[in-house]
């Protein structure tokens, strides 16, 4: 059987940059408004950090610009459903950064990493045992038959990146400070807070199927990469001399038209890509109350909240689905709650509640969730009193982990390949939904070998999240990355990261 489409919604179309050639330009050195944290891709759940790895390494298998999922470092696999048994044939004559050539070892030495990493819990409960049975084979056994292997195995969307199994055990338990994988580029060097540089890989041995985000063919236009930190108040006129050419998560939509009108930049919308939600902490003694986190939901006015937020509504599609409309995952199920929302039934929800008046203490980021106040608002005149707090990123990404700290948060997120991928999903995300029934629809939704199988156990997941409101998914929301004129080659992507390669710079 071969990789699964799991198509989600279009993406806007591809660009060639402002002013840049429409045929590919070899040479210069293309910078990059976006710096991780840490280079390892095993060792963070957050998907903006694996942007260096998405560049350099590759993974079993790929997502395409609209996440769905094709075939990467695989070159076909089959799946025994009655034995559980994933039997993946590696492509041949793949050669590593480092020396040597792809081999069913290295798989086997990464998988069995990522399987013991943070990223790669989900991946550990469902599997009993990886092997190496040839030199280019390698198979799975799960716990229990499951259809969602290739998902949860597919770059970028997760960070299930192929390494050498030498560079792995050098590492021993260590976090990587190199990647010794196989890519368009290789690894340079990595300084926290200031740069990552990579060069381009003249051995690398590219697939020959159409382009198409990180699936297919792969050239390094540009002779090398260089990611800096992403500096709000600058990286716009950077982008105008041509000082960074690229910012894939530029956060102005509302200053859209601004950039369509300037001949220095070229902005890409990627509809339907991202989306804002609101997390409640169900260890709190406020939102622990169903009533209270259904009194919150009957409170919010999306359409005022995205106007604060994206400028207007133009963008935005309100909507319940937890996927976009052209996605096989979308759902309307439990729509209900979310469309028949009204103050009143907020204010009959808290009298319910037995609520007091007590502080909802509110986390938020200003810089990326500038619609902080128009919530609170919201909320007051329904009847709750707010205790909006706003963080920086580091102080908001530690206190969402104490649990005695807050009763809601502000986040955000792009689009999923499948289910089993979406982070606050999981049992130990902050906010802490873990319940018996929950447990159970998300084990169905594991079951079968395709996403027609999988299909009704989400939708039951998606209308119990409706009905017990662990959190509050605002609608879909649009990306806005922007380049320098000169760039072309540059796609819009639905996921939260995007490798570099197959862009070129005029000169």
């Amino acid at each position: 059987m071969g990789g699964a489409a799991l198509l989600l919604s279009g993406c806007g179309s591809p660009s060639n940059g402002g002013g840049a050639s429409s045929e590919p330009v070899t040479g210069g050195e293309l910078v990059i408004a976006s710096l991780p944290a840490l280079i390892d891709p095993h060792g963070t759940t957050s998907r903006s950090n694996w942007m260096v790895a998405a560049s350099v390494c590759e993974g079993l298998f790929a997502n395409a610009a609209d996440t769905s999922i094709h075939e990467g470092l695989v070159e076909g696999y089959e799946y025994d459903e009655e034995a559980g048994v994933y039997t993946l044939t590696l492509r041949e004559g793949v050669p590593f950064h480092g020396g040597g050539e792809l081999a069913a070892a290295d798989v086997v030495a990464s998988l069995e990493r990522y399987a013991e990493s943070d990223p790669g819990e989900l991946f550990h409960s469902l599997v009993d045992g990886i092997e190496e049975t040839g030199p280019l084979t390698v198979t799975i056994t799960t716990a229990d038959p499951t259809g969602a292997i290739p998902a949860l195995l597919s770059t970028p969307d997760t960070g299930a990146y192929i390494m050498s199994a030498a560079s792995l055990e050098a590492a021993g338990g260590n976090e990587l400070d190199s990647l010794d994988c196989t890519g368009p580029y290789e690894l340079d060097g990595f300084t926290a807070d200031r740069e990552a540089t990579a060069s381009r890989f003249d051995g690398y041995a590219s697939r020959d199927d159409e382009s198409d985000g990180a699936a297919g063919a792969k050239t390094a236009h540009a002779d090398s990469l260089r990611f800096i930190p992403f500096n709000e108040a600058n990286t716009l006129n950077q982008l105008r001399t041509a000082e960074v050419h690229v910012a894939p998560q530029f956060l102005g939509v509302d200053q859209l038209a601004v950039y369509e009108s300037d001949p220095s930049l070229n902005p890409v919308l990627s509809e339907d890509s991202e989306f804002s939600i609101l997390q409640f902490n169900l260890r709190s003694e406020l939102m622990g109350d169903v009533d209270m986190r259904r009194a919150v939901l009957n409170a919010l006015d999306f359409a005022e909240i995205e106007t604060q937020h994206l400028g207007g509504t133009e963008h935005f599609t309100e909507d319940s689905s937890f996927f976009p409309p052209a996605s096989p995952w979308y759902s309307e199920a439990g729509s209900e709650a979310y469309t028949d929302r009204s103050v009143e039934e907020t204010r009959r929800l808290l009298d319910e509640a037995g609520y007091d008046g007590a502080p909802v203490r509110i986390l938020y980021r200003p810089s990326t969730d500038a619609y902080g106040p128009i919530l609170q608002q919201q909320l007051e005149n329904a009847g709750l009193t707010v205790d909006l707090q706003a963080m920086d990123a580091a102080t908001f990404g530690s206190t969402r982990t104490e649990e005695d700290a807050w009763e809601i948060f502000l986040g955000g997120g792009a689009a999923y390949s499948d289910p089993l991928t979406v982070v606050f999903l999981n049992d130990d995300f902050p906010g802490w939904w873990a319940t018996e029934e929950k447990a159970e629809l998300m084990s169905a939704v594991t079951e079968g070998v395709d996403i027609e199988s999988r299909k009704p156990a989400w939708d039951d997941v998606q209308e119990l999240i409706w009905d017990e409101v662990p959190f509050i998914r605002f609608g879909h929301e649009p990306r806005l990355a922007v380049t320098a004129a000169g760039v072309g080659g540059f796609e819009a992507t639905q996921g939260t990261v995007r490798g570099f390669y197959n862009l070129w710079l005029d000169h």
